[in-house]
């Protein structure tokens, strides 16, 4: 493992900014990163996934061939392809600011990560590498190569109605992205972010990336992460989040690519009556292996969090859930509410599911559950009988299995391409 550590180090090293403190949060993040090392079964949080099949390839830190932002107002297409954005930033021959200025309200930053640093220091910098809390050597390393990006910045009571549209395509042989992205909400504000991470369908490649929201008071974000890479591609994600007085926060995400998956979610209710709703579904195939960890801490007195993800496994597939709620001692009058649900279709699929609470308060209301099944014999029987074929018949009954957890996305045209990928999934 040593001879990768370095390998990583360098690419870290030539990536190093020449604006002093940003260096120095690079440094300090390798530092960690050499500290850390991979991890192994031996942590209990990867407990279930192994990194071996990751450290047997090497990666290197080419520009990516799209990473761009855009104000997504069109209707979805059926299928897999998106209705092209009215304004796209392809690697250097616009500025974001310069494609949306005639699009967003005034006062509103959509900005490249490095742009933002250069521009605007002193809004992205009391925030950049503050949420997150570095708990393994991915994120490190995320932070040691941090270069792309997207920094979207919503003053005081302002509203952008459509969707923010981050598209991330790869399509190069074992290239790696490191993608860091900085949501800043200001007091009553509200945006809706789609994060949407494609590539090449049989490219090996790998996916760093790394997204920092801060809600203000009264401030109401809601995020779409849609995981839909190559089925031989790594990717891991965070998604770290800090929530203030009244503020409301809405994650949805759908996971049916890469070859092997890892996605962190760290959400803190850090002031009274913020509330956060997490959303996700999961389908690995063939081959595919997909772990999701969430850990929701509530830290203030009167907030809510609800958490429902589903799980549906075919082929020879694995997949983990470990969704964790931490109740501070003085965060009295807390409603927490976390579910995870499987559907195995496949007599080589596995899951393994935890959900946690850890309470330290006396007055709350919360409640965890997890289940593991199959599709009912009986059920497809009965479609049987009414002449409609096995395979339509099983898909039928993944889209009730999901009905609950598409009904909350509230983008119609987004909710039908996401039943149109479960509909692939399976079938």
């Amino acid at each position: 493992m040593k001879e990768l550590l370095d390998v990583y180090q360098q690419q870290a090293a030539s990536r190093l900014s020449l604006t002093p403190w940003l260096a120095h949060l690079q440094e300090e993040a390798m530092a960690d990163f050499t500290r850390m090392g991979f991890p192994t079964r031996h942590c209990e949080d990867w407990k279930y996934t192994t990194t071996d099949t990751f450290l047997k390839e090497t990666f290197s830190t080419k520009p990516a061939s799209l990473n761009d932002a855009s104000l997504f107002d069109s209707k979805w297409r059926a299928g897999f392809e998106h209705a092209i954005p009215d304004v796209v930033m392809n690697n250097g021959q616009q500025s974001i600011a310069e494609a949306l200025k005639k699009k967003l309200p005034a006062g509103v930053l959509v900005l490249s990560l490095s742009d933002a640093i250069l521009l605007h220091a002193d809004k992205i910098k009391p925030y950049l590498n503050q949420i997150t809390e570095q708990k393994h050597a991915f994120q490190a390393l995320n932070t040691a190569m941090l270069q792309n990006g997207v920094f979207i910045y919503v003053p005081k009571n302002v509203c952008i109605e459509a969707p923010i549209y981050l598209a991330n395509w790869q399509d190069k042989a074992h290239q790696a992205v490191y993608l860091r992205h900085v949501v800043v909400a200001e007091e009553g504000s509200s945006c809706t972010v789609i994060d949407d991470y494609q590539g090449e369908e049989k490219a090996v490649y790998f996916t760093n990336t790394l997204t920092e929201i801060h809600l203000a008071p009264r401030a109401n974000v809601t995020h779409y992460k849609l995981q839909c890479e190559s089925k031989l591609a790594y990717h891991t994600g965070h998604l770290a989040l800090k929530q203030m007085a009244g503020s409301q926060f809405n994650s949805h995400s759908f996971s049916v690519g890469g070859k092997w998956v890892r996605s962190d979610i760290a959400i803190a209710l850090s002031e009274p009556r913020a509330h956060c709703f997490m959303n996700g579904v999961y389908a690995p195939g063939e081959g595919q292996h997909v772990d999701h960890h969430t850990v929701v801490h509530h830290q203030a007195p009167d907030c809510t969090s609800a958490q429902d993800y589903k799980g549906i496994l075919s082929g020879h597939s694995r997949a983990v859930f470990n969704g964790s709620v931490i109740v501070a001692k003085d965060a009295q009058h807390t409603e927490a509410k976390q579910q995870n649900k499987n559907l195995l279709l496949s007599k080589n699929s596995e899951i393994d599911t935890k959900p946690q609470l850890e309470i330290f308060a006396d007055d709350v209301i919360c409640t965890h559950g997890a289940t593991v099944g199959q599709l009912d014999e009986d059920a497809l029987f009965y479609l049987a009988t009414r002449g409609i074929e096995r395979p339509d018949a099983m898909r039928y009954l993944v889209q009730a299995f999901a009905v609950e957890n598409l009904r909350s996305v509230t983008h119609e045209g987004l909710k039908d391409w996401v039943a149109t990928l479960l509909n692939q999934q399976v079938g």
